[in-house]
């Protein structure tokens, strides 16, 4: 009565043949004839080529011990009257309630019906079927199990799609960065994973899966999933067991299948290759070529998409950066000014907490603060001394003429970098300009930029001066924690003090232009 595909029992020549999965049923009785009759009954039986692994329980309180230790329990073979006359139900809602696990599929068996109502329990229990011991025929049995596997089978199936495309669907806010690609891939390849109809509970690794890209016959990233998780399994994989798989599917541009490896090959218009190997339970992997094919072509295109949206970032930046030194240019000395600064701010930023989009912001804006500079009369930008009052007031105007030029663009980005050119001059205690702004109100990119311009202009030679020693520097900053600048700044910027010298000593040939000046 049972489709032989699904369900078959087994002897022992082919139990060599049997995938070393198993699913796992729990018996929880009291009464010790019944799990050996239970045992005997299912000892040999076989669904979807998987054999069942039996625990066994005493008590209900003994079968909450075995769910907390064993967390892929398919199925649960549960008695109702055993230390109390409701314990077996007391520990269904255990399961439900407390355990939140609502995936193991329950079969309550009763030897007193009379304790347990059929109806009322079906109506108030989470259970999905309910048996009464004297009827339990060994056929039935057979039934329970089978609807109960092949339920527990498919919730699995859909619980594994649903944490994976949760998994793509986090990271794709994240796909601004080049280093997201293995969070993306990652989930995309236990999609995969999930679409072969592989019956591996959630937890298991008994599918690993390599995934590598080609550009122009050059590898360009690769990820992995379970033995190839690590870096360090991928990086020699042509000297290891997979050389002659790989080299044959990469020779060939062909999917291949063995007992041991399943290989799949796709090679765009782009001259982009993609290459999967799989490793593992492979006769579990069913799904049809020509869908696999489509899924990791479509991939393909996606990781193209990628790397062009990333290429097209890295060039936006790139002219921002440009930008900002030709403005630095026209000022009295030429220098990486703008490069330093916005490496600074990405360190501060980064010890203040900020998130990682919000620090990739202001490594882009912070170079932009002196932008309105370009609007400066020559006269007065390239005064070889010191600025007279009527002078500086007119520099001074520069924070209002960068943000008047960024504050209509309809990006973001630029819109950010309008506050910080209009706001680097503001200080913490209201005493600054253009708007006299303090505290909170001064936007916390602004006040990393200003600590990171003023360091920057100090610590670095000029024609009006030579750069002030370390600690002098770091003096008047810590003097001016409260006053120019917010503490909480000044503070992440002494945390991170190691490597902004860093940064300094690396681009130490490069003379930046002037944040204040200062009288001594």
């Amino acid at each position: 009565m049972f489709d032989d595909d699904f369900l078959t029992f087994v002897d022992s020549k082919q139990e060599e043949k049997k995938s070393s999965l198993k699913y796992k049923v729990l018996i929880v009785d009291d009464e010790e004839s019944v799990h050996a009759v239970t045992k005997l009954v299912l000892g040999s039986m076989s669904f979807q080529g998987r054999s069942l692994e039996m625990f066994h329980a005493y008590s209900a309180k003994e079968g909450e011990e075995k769910l907390v230790e064993i967390d892929d329990i398919a199925v649960i073979l549960l008695d109702v009257v055993m230390e109390t006359d409701t314990a077996g139900l007391d520990l269904v809602k255990i399961i439900r309630d407390k355990l939140k696990n609502k995936i193991v599929r329950i079969i309550l068996r009763t030897g007193q019906p009379g304790q347990a109502p059929e109806e009322e329990v079906i109506v108030n229990y989470d259970i999905n079927d309910y048996k009464n011991k004297s009827e339990l025929t060994t056929e039935k049995l057979f039934s329970s199990i089978v609807t109960a596997l092949r339920s527990y089978s498919d919730i699995i199936k859909i619980e594994r799609n649903k944490i994976s495309l949760e998994k793509v669907l986090a990271s794709t806010s994240f796909i601004i960065n080049l280093h997201s690609l293995d969070t993306f891939f990652s989930g995309l390849m236990e999609q995969i994973v999930s679409l072969t109809n592989n019956e591996c509970s959630l937890k298991s690794n008994c599918v690993s899966v390599y995934m590598s890209f080609y550009k122009d016959n050059k590898l360009t990233f690769n990820t992995g999933t379970g033995i190839f998780k690590e870096k360090s399994k991928r990086t020699n994989l042509f000297d290891t067991k997979y050389k002659e798989v790989v080299s044959q599917t990469l020779n060939k541009r062909e999917n291949i299948k063995t007992d041991e490896y399943y290989t799949v090959y796709h090679h765009n218009e782009d001259n982009t290759a993609l290459l999967m190997l799989f490793e593992g339970d492979i006769n579990s992997i069913n799904i049809e070529d020509n869908l696999l094919n489509i899924f990791v072509k479509n991939m393909a295109i996606t990781y193209d998409n990628l790397i062009m949206s990333n290429d097209i970032k890295e060039s936006q930046k790139d002219t921002i950066f440009m930008l900002s030194e030709m403005a630095e240019q026209r000022s009295r000395e030429m220098g990486k000014h703008v490069k330093r600064v916005a490496y600074f701010a990405k360190e501060i930023g980064e010890e203040l907490g900020l998130s990682k989009n919000e620090v990739e912001e202001l490594f882009i804006a912070a170079p932009m603060h002196d932008i309105g500079k370009i609007a400066i009369a020559d006269r007065i930008l390239k005064k070889p001394g010191k600025l007279d009052y009527d002078e500086f007031e007119i520099m001074k105007l520069h924070s209002q003429k960068g943000y008047d030029l960024l504050k209509n663009s309809e990006k973001r980005l630029m819109r950010t970098a309008a506050v910080v050119a209009h706001e680097h001059h503001e200080r913490f205690d209201g005493h600054g300009y253009p708007q006299g702004l303090s505290g909170d109100k001064i936007h916390i990119y602004a006040k990393i930029t200003a600590i990171c311009d003023v360091f920057d202009a100090l610590s670095s030679k000029r024609v009006y001066k030579e750069a002030w020693p370390l600690d002098k520097v770091l003096n008047l900053i810590k003097s001016e924690k409260g006053k120019q600048f917010d503490p909480k700044v000044v503070d992440a910027f002494l945390a991170r003090l190691g490597t902004i010298l860093e940064i300094l000593e690396e681009y130490k040939d490069n003379i930046s232009d002037e944040a204040f000046i200062f009288e001594e």
